[in-house]
């Protein structure tokens, strides 16, 4: 229920500081705007997404909300999994997490291809992800809370991505 509750706060922050932000500037005439041809939007990810099976679908430039941290059958959740496809986009692409710090804990992500094999991980500590990308090719990238057993708290989290 707290999960509920404190996700759907953030969610309603987030989107209200977002509609400002667009209405701020379609009010701006002199604004700089730039045709975008991946996706803008922002949701929840939606359990179970533990395993390549169960990935949510991802498009790059969406920002994806979550948390991990639940236990489940005795064992506690520490990573969540998410599939995208290149499209016609062949370049580097750039993921970010945001979320929950917590001391000797921290958030990693990491890019598998299309057969679940290991591509690049982020570095400890280091909220980012970058890596080179074929077009028309599915990947995975795991989001993972590290260290987080013996605290037993929660971690909330946000990914966003662009080419």
């Amino acid at each position: 229920m707290k999960k509920t509750l404190l996700a759907s706060l953030g969610l309603t922050l987030m989107l209200s500081t977002t509609a400002g932000i667009a209405v701020a500037e379609e009010s701006n005439p002199t604004s700089n705007k730039q045709l975008n041809t991946t996706s803008v939007l922002e949701y929840n990810e939606q359990e179970p997404n533990d395993t390549n099976e169960q990935a949510n679908y991802y498009f790059i430039g969406d920002n994806v909300m979550g948390s991990l941290g639940e236990e489940k059958q005795g064992k506690w959740e520490n990573s969540d999994i998410f599939k995208f496809d290149t499209f016609e986009y062949s370049n580097n692409v750039h993921f970010t997490v945001q979320g929950s710090k917590y001391p000797d804990s921290y958030l990693e992500l990491t890019l598998y291809d299309s057969n679940g094999k290991f591509i690049k991980r982020s570095g400890i500590g280091e909220y980012f992800l970058d890596s080179a990308v074929e077009k028309r090719k599915e990947y995975y990238l795991g989001v993972t809370a590290i260290g987080f057993y013996h605290d037993r708290k929660p971690f909330y989290y946000k990914i966003s991505s662009s080419f």
